[in-house]
């Protein structure tokens, strides 16, 4: 079975006590593991992370440690 080659990056943000800054504590490059032209979103099962693609755009998962996760594709 061949798998889907679909990547994206996850940031993990964190926010900085007394300021409204959030800075970036980790960069993961995610890997979709599902099989090559699945339905749905892209799933990277080992960070445990989902995704959309939007056509000719890199995709970005952000992640704040303290919140859910929102995403970027620029």
């Amino acid at each position: 079975m061949m798998l889907c080659d679909t990547t994206a990056v996850l940031l993990v943000t964190r926010q900085i006590e007394g300021t409204s800054t959030n800075v970036a504590s980790q960069r993961i490059e995610l890997h979709c593991s599902l099989p090559a032209g699945h339905p749905g979103p892209h799933r990277d099962e080992t960070h445990a992370q989902e995704w959309e693609v939007v056509t000719g755009r890199a995709s970005m998962v952000v992640r704040d440690e303290g919140e859910g996760e929102r995403v970027n594709d620029e």
